[in-house]
């Protein structure tokens, strides 16, 4: 069977090419599970981003379904000697489309690109084929734009991060949200217990489109990234998915000296894995991004392997990096825990 992938087109002409390739890699990594021997390749004669997907035999509705969720899609086609039967567009949301998207904010990372992200993580772990809740965590959330592409699937979703300021105004964002499209919902004020001594607060979201659905969680919670496996729980992940900043701010326990030597990144993941890994369920994967001009992947996948995680290389898995601006090229590591 044949079809043509359309893709999301980005208004910026460099960004597009790099679109393009983190479109094929997303989709090999998905494919493998769905359609494992099937052929992707780049198609430009349309004259818009476009993938072309070979496979013997026709996608059943669940790959179908699935690949609605593809981060990049516009519209999926069977193409039948060149001529374009339309087959889906973009996923439905369980929250709504635009949950990610509206909240505008310096340094934010794009929506699309953390749905990848979270893609990425998915098709990596065990839980790809469930249909049900899973539970994602994100250590380092910021103003929850990866809790919120985590709530449009349909998932339970906890977040952490130290600045109080930012997990407000994601808090005050989410409930204005859920209130003006008249979800029903209940805000919860708690506290969790910290193994070191002391708390975290948490702000922990409870909402149903009608009274009648199953209620989906989103927690806020105001946390040291290396402090998650205590603080949230032991084998209570599906996925962990995570932008890791371009700052020092989510580390300030580091001294001085490291940061100078800009070694930073480096020493907050070899404090936090181990909490990230102790989070995850047997089978569970991470994906982490990051700026490759600051730590190189072959580093930050040695400290996956330190912490006694399964690291994910090769093919697909090697094809995430993108340029992004003059000091951005980002990269995606991706790792799974032992079951």
């Amino acid at each position: 069977m044949h079809y043509k992938m359309l893709l999301w087109p980005h208004a910026n002409a460099r960004y597009q090419s790099e679109a393009v390739k983190l479109a094929m890699a997303e989709l090999e990594m998905m494919l493998a599970r769905l359609a494992p021997g099937a052929e992707i390749a780049t198609d430009e004669r349309l004259g818009m981003p476009c993938l072309d997907l070979r496979s013997e035999a026709a996608l059943d509705a669940a790959a179908v379904e699935a690949l609605r969720r593809h981060s990049l899609l516009y519209g999926l086609f069977e193409d039948r000697d060149g001529l374009l039967m339309p087959i889906a567009g973009r996923a439905d949301a369980a929250v709504g489309r635009d949950l990610p998207a509206i909240l505008k904010y310096k340094g934010k990372t794009n929506e699309m690109f953390l749905q990848l992200l979270v893609n990425v993580a998915l098709y990596a772990s065990a839980f790809w084929r469930e249909r049900g809740s899973l539970a994602m965590l994100d250590p380092m959330c910021g103003r929850a734009t990866g809790l919120f592409v985590a709530a449009n699937y349909g998932w339970d979703a906890v977040g952490a991060d130290v600045d109080r300021n930012d997990l407000r105004e994601a808090e005050q964002y989410f409930r204005r949200y859920l209130e003006y499209h008249r979800f029903k919902h209940n805000v919860a004020r708690l506290s969790r217990t910290l193994r070191q001594g002391g708390s975290a607060s948490e702000c922990r979201f409870e909402y149903a489109r009608e009274a009648r659905d199953a209620r989906r969680t989103l927690s806020l919670v105001c946390l040291d990234a290396a402090g998650t496996g205590g603080a949230l729980g032991r084998n209570a992940f599906h996925i962990v998915a995570c932008d890791l900043p371009y700052g020092v701010r989510h580390d300030a326990q580091l001294g001085r000296g490291a940061r100078s030597k800009g070694n930073w990144l480096e020493a907050l993941l070899e404090r936090a894995l181990p909490d990230w890994r102790a989070a995850l369920k047997p089978g569970g994967a991470m994906a982490l991004s990051f700026n490759a001009q600051n730590m190189k992947l072959d580093r930050v996948r040695a400290l996956m392997a330190g912490a006694g995680l399964e690291v994910l290389e090769g093919g697909a898995y090697d094809g995430f990096a993108h340029w992004v601006e003059q000091a951005i090229t980002r990269d995606i590591a991706i790792c799974r825990k032992p079951r």
